[in-house]
């Protein structure tokens, strides 16, 4: 008998740690809009301070995760450069020679593409390099990863929201659950040992 009390505060005990812990997890995302319960307004606390949390992650990811400096870092690094230096090279070769009138080109022996081709070989890193002073700082002056990750967490719908955060902390949620689960099968257990000296 007292077997079956012992596992009856255990069970009890679980079931209502386990789904307090699954209420308390759900109502950070539920309700999405405000609801009146007596005279007070219940909204989960991620669509309530959804504006805040967007703010807090942009600030996150432009300071220590995506700096500009990082972004410009990535993109314009020597390997991707050299890369790129010789498609554009090609590029204003290909069009300067089509652009040129065959008057024009006749003064220069008919044939312009190799004139522009030596041209751009002894010139063409020192443009590039100009370039890319220039793209840098406009590139700067513009980019905004603050405003481009508000706006974009602004933008998604709230159920979207939702899915990013369980996927993002899924297992750590459930976690929590399991955790809610034995420490009532715990509680449940000190119960039971408190009944026996009542």
């Amino acid at each position: 008998m007292e077997i079956e009390k012992l596992i009856l505060f255990i069970i009890v005990g679980g079931l209502i740690g386990w789904l307090t812990n699954k209420i308390a997890i759900k109502m950070l995302f539920r309700p999405i809009n405000p609801h009146k319960f007596l005279g007070m307004n219940i909204q989960g606390v991620f669509p309530k301070r959804k504006d805040q949390i967007a703010m807090s992650l942009a600030d996150i990811i432009e300071k220590e995760l995506l700096s500009k400096e990082a972004m410009m870092d990535q993109l314009l690094n020597e390997e991707h450069m050299d890369v790129i230096k010789e498609k554009l090279k090609k590029v204003i070769v290909e069009k300067l020679t089509e652009a040129i009138p065959p008057a024009i080109a006749m003064f220069i022996g008919g044939d312009v593409k190799p004139f522009i081709e030596k041209y751009m070989n002894k010139h063409s890193d020192e443009m590039f390099d100009q370039m890319l002073e220039e793209f840098k700082h406009a590139s700067f002056d513009h980019l905004n990863i603050y405003q481009m990750v508000k706006d974009r967490i602004d933008e998604l719908d709230f159920i979207e929201f939702e899915k990013i955060i369980f996927g993002l902390m899924n297992k750590e949620l459930r976690f929590v659950e399991i955790v809610g689960l034995f420490l009532g099968a715990f509680i449940g257990v000190i119960q039971y040992v408190i009944t026996l000296f009542i």
